[in-house]
């Protein structure tokens, strides 16, 4: 314009700034901006809202309150709709907060928010998890008078959904009725996926039911999230005959509804429709690492392991890399059925693809290699993994433990369950187990019971295992006296043992010549 003469107005400036702010060329945007005010123009509210609108929509929240904070400060009144905006920018970066801040700094200056304004804080409270704030919000909203929608009920249904509060949601949705607000498909998406995840599949279904009654037409989100449930309580067959119906009535089919009916066949044990519906998938191009993921961890649990591995090549051949769950479920697999030289291979082969093994796949392969007897292969994976900074977990701790105990090193196992419980890692009862059967061969016998009170400690309960090995192993070192004191206070904190292992050590002790000391244990248990 300027190579021809003509100079631009504030009004070109703005239109520009406009384009691309919309655009997302922010950086642009702010050039043309200093060019302007250069020229002697004065950015006005349509050109502050430009900016706001734009950095809101990037969720890059500081720059949108720095215009805000200037549109202000040069005197200029922000509008609802440049509010409104800033709120949903925050809501949506999690930064509740500021979004309260920017209400609240909305309605001191006297602009009155409106129904899309409620809706936006609204939807992010409840996206955030903040449902009682939402409901908060919700009540203001009514109170001054202003009517919610359905986009407004719909998402409050959705937020107490998400947890699982669905008496809740389902009395916003009958509320909702009553006032003659129409629910949408999404309406009924949400509290289907929301009773099925909460295991009342009849209840999602009667919903399921009713959507034509409302002169509506289930879409595929409405038939995946069926199906899905239906899987996921066993119900396969129902969940196939849905898919069916999607079929005969022409909805759409994607990826999501064939993972779950894959998913579904393969836990029920059919896996020969469950490769029917993959190969389904594989021709119409919805197969993704998942569905590969879902089909081998079905042949795994039913050790079908030529089938998974062969899986597992295909995937590389069809150009869909395995992940760590690919790889992780077929070692486990693999160490579970024996297999462990072919699981070292598709270790090495996993590590070679540059996917560092996770504490799930240690923990297999050390377990596999303890279950076989080698144990110094399983201690060498422990050490490795420590040394790569893979932290073990409840599992890996317990198995290691074992592994020492086997070999003596009572020490070793005992220093691990001490870094356990500084950790704040949980240890079961059979790693206490382990360690008493241990230190009672051991004949140290103090240590063994002092285990007994540190359990109480952790809210564990000695198992009858247990207060066998520690009375028997008295009564074998000939601690007589021990063993009666040990099973009283046994009796006393409620730790009983059954009557076998009384029986036994009673049987024991009429061996020895200490038949006063039989008789009195025998009174205890009759």
């Amino acid at each position: 314009m300027s190579d021809e003469g003509i100079s631009p107005d504030v009004y070109c400036y703005n239109s520009l700034v406009f384009g691309l702010c919309k655009a997302g060329k922010m950086a642009e945007a702010r050039t043309i901006l200093l060019e302007m005010v250069d020229r002697g123009f004065t950015p006005n509210a349509f050109t502050y809202g430009a900016f706001i609108h734009g950095h809101s929509k990037a969720g890059e929240m500081q720059d949108a309150d720095r215009y805000l904070a200037e549109m202000i400060g040069h005197g200029l009144v922000p509008n609802d709709y440049m509010y409104t905006t800033m709120i949903d920018g925050h809501c949506k970066v999690g930064n509740i907060a500021g979004a309260f801040s920017t209400f609240q700094s909305m309605l001191g200056r006297g602009v009155l928010p409106d129904v899309q304004t409620y809706g936006v804080l609204i939807t992010g409270l409840s996206r955030n998890g903040k449902t009682q704030e939402a409901m908060g919000a919700f009540l203001e909203l009514q109170e001054k008078g202003l009517v919610p929608d359905v986009y407004i009920y719909s998402t409050l249904i959705s937020g107490f959904c998400k947890k699982a509060e669905m008496d809740r949601a389902f009395q916003l949705y009958d509320e909702m009725c009553t006032k003659g607000i129409k629910p949408t498909v999404v309406t009924f998406n949400v509290l289907i996926d929301g009773f099925c995840k909460s295991g009342d599949v009849e209840r999602a279904r009667k919903m399921f039911d009713s959507i034509l009654g409302k002169d509506l037409v289930p879409n595929t989100v409405t038939y995946t999230a069926m199906i899905h449930g239906y899987c996921k309580s066993g119900n396969v067959t129902e969940g196939l005959n849905l898919f069916t119906e999607m079929l005969s009535r022409g909805v759409q089919l994607d990826g999501f509804v064939y993972n779950a009916l894959v998913d579904g066949c393969c836990k029920a044990g059919y896996l020969e429709k469950a490769l029917e519906l993959f190969g389904e998938m594989v021709q119409k191009g919805f197969a993704t690492v998942l569905s590969f993921n879902t089909l081998i961890d079905g042949y795994c649990k039913f050790q079908k392991l030529d089938e998974a591995n062969c899986l597992l090549q295909e995937m590389v051949t069809k150009g869909i890399m395995p992940n760590h769950v690919t790889f992780t479920t077929v070692i486990d697999c693999l160490c579970k059925a024996g297999f462990m030289e072919k699981a070292n291979q598709i270790f090495l082969e996993m590590q070679e693809r540059n996917l560092m093994p996770n504490t799930v796949t240690y923990t297999s392969l050390i377990h596999g290699h303890y279950r076989k007897g080698n144990t110094s292969e399983a201690l060498a994976l422990f050490e490795e993994m420590l040394v790569k900074g893979v932290k073990p977990d409840e599992v890996t701790y317990g198995i290691i433990i074992n592994a020492h105990c086997n070999k003596g090193n009572l020490v070793e196992a005992l220093r691990l369950r001490d870094e356990i419980l500084v950790k704040g890692i949980p240890i079961s009862n059979t790693v206490y187990d382990t360690l008493i059967d241990s230190l009672c061969k051991k004949e140290k016998f103090f240590e063994a019971w002092r285990l007994f009170y540190d359990m109480g400690k952790q809210g564990l309960k000695p198992t009858l295992t247990a207060c066998k090995t520690l009375v028997c192993g008295y009564h074998g070192a000939n601690n007589i006296e021990e063993a009666r004191q040990v099973f009283e206070s046994m009796v006393r904190l409620g730790w009983l043992p059954n009557t076998i292992c009384l029986s036994d050590l009673i049987d024991e002790k009429q061996n020895d010549a200490n038949t006063e000391d039989s008789n009195s244990l025998l009174k205890q248990i009759a």
